[in-house]
């Protein structure tokens, strides 16, 4: 398991013991990938992980450009579409940040919006 993939598992594990159900792993299409998506009762979260060898203090918030925002953005609308939630579900973007190799991890909800 790569370093990348490392930090998702410990992200979702993490939300999963939240009651959160996870809908989505690396879900891509053209021009957007979301790390995670997951679900509590009627709310819908997308999950940028970003994970980091240091453990020093890192703004996990602004490591995410506004280009990045728009894809993340994207790919959430296209996805409650295909999947009939759209208008039917509340919607978040959060960020988790993991840091360095344990389970040190930041989870800021609802951390950038449309």
């Amino acid at each position: 398991m790569n370093f990348r993939d490392k930090g998702e598992k410990i992200a979702a594990k993490y939300l999963q013991k939240l009651g959160y159900q996870i809908l989505a792993h690396n879900f891509h299409g053209r021009d957007f990938e979301i790390d995670l998506i997951v679900r509590k009762k009627k709310l819908i979260v997308f999950v940028e992980v970003k994970r980091k060898t240091s453990t020093d203090f890192i703004d996990p918030v602004r490591g995410i450009s506004s280009k990045k925002q728009t894809r993340i953005i994207k790919g959430a609308k296209y996805y409650l579409l295909t999947n009939d939630l759209y208008d039917r579900v509340d919607v978040r973007f959060d960020v988790i940040l993991v840091r360095g190799e344990e389970e040190d991890l930041e989870h800021i909800e609802d951390a950038f919006r449309v």
